[in-house]
């Protein structure tokens, strides 16, 4: 209240210094042309009553403007923001479809040699360089649907076996060239989902249990109590110190320095998805023992953050 009192005195100082005179020079005509008291007073009542209610409407215009100059701090910051975020997004779209870009061109080179030859290793070499370039392709339409958070997810009822069957006859070719064994029985459970995203969340786990794993096994289970889906390998593992950045985006770590197929973006994708989609990941791995994702499912409509 004091401060509020010392700022109104400091703006409107000259007011009151031009009503202290006005009041004095009425006082001083009273005394010099002796003026009836009665005169006096309703003079000065009248000034009193006039200057109270210019000052009230002054208190109130200051009230208003500091009240529109906080409203319009406060826009100006959430303008910046907007602004800030908009440039932020765009400047990671760029970042990713270059990257993407360079990615797409590494299958697509492989793909014209392979062209030119004819054996049957050079037909299976070009159908799993398809894959990759499929796989891209996916990740980069389902990018900007996740990097939007007001685009609109459609939740539905679907089969899990539905979205596992089909990766596992797309990436058959990379099994039987790497000689993984797969081990898999029928799921015959439903979860509630965006079918898509799950779909190219759970195929970017195992693409990456694929490039790792060599001569070895690919286990794919379900907990229908706890509706857990684990992928599993027993293929290089992750090094302990590389596990808590593997869902950074364009982190490729140790492996990833071993494998020239590494982008660093699709477990980034598995992370984006698992939050759009409130499917928490968690990984384990041990170097040389093998790695671990479980996926937490939803039986009924998950809550979306």
């Amino acid at each position: 209240m004091k401060q509020l009192i010392q700022r109104f005195i400091r703006q409107e100082g000259m007011t009151l210094l031009f009503l202290c005179i006005i009041f004095a020079t009425i006082i001083l005509i009273f005394f010099l042309f002796d003026l009836s008291k009665s005169a006096l007073e309703l003079l000065l009542w009248l000034l009193f009553i006039i200057s109270i209610i210019y000052f009230a409407g002054r208190i109130i215009y200051q009230k208003e403007q500091r009240n529109l100059l906080a409203e319009n701090e406060a826009l100006k910051t959430q303008i910046n923001t907007i602004k800030n975020n908009a440039l932020q997004q765009q400047a990671d779209t760029e970042a990713y479809f270059l990257m993407w870009v360079h990615q797409m061109k590494t299958p697509i080179t492989a793909s014209q040699l392979v062209l030119n030859q004819s054996s049957e290793q050079s037909a299976n070499y070009l159908k799993q360089n398809m894959v990759e370039i499929e796989n891209y392709t996916n990740m980069a339409l389902h990018y900007l649907r996740l990097v939007n958070p007001d685009r609109d997810l459609t939740f539905t009822k679907v089969s899990l076996d539905a979205i596992i069957r089909p990766l596992i006859k797309k990436y058959r070719g990379q099994f039987i060239h790497q000689q993984v064994k797969l081990h898999y029985e029928t799921i015959n459970e439903s979860i509630i989902t965006e079918a898509n995203l799950t779909n190219l969340m759970i195929e970017q786990i195992l693409n990456n249990a694929l490039k790792y794993t060599h001569n070895g096994d690919i286990w794919i289970q379900f907990d229908a109590q706890n509706m857990l889906l684990t992928i599993k390998d027993n293929g290089k593992g992750i090094r302990e110190g590389d596990l808590p950045k593997i869902f950074d985006k364009g982190f490729s770590g140790f492996n990833g320095q071993l494998n020239d197929k590494s982008s660093g973006i699709g477990l980034y994708l598995v992370k984006t998805i698992a939050t759009r989609l409130n499917q928490r990941v968690t990984v384990t791995s041990t170097v040389n023992e093998g790695t671990t994702f479980t996926i937490y499912l939803h039986q009924h409509m998950p809550s979306i953050y």
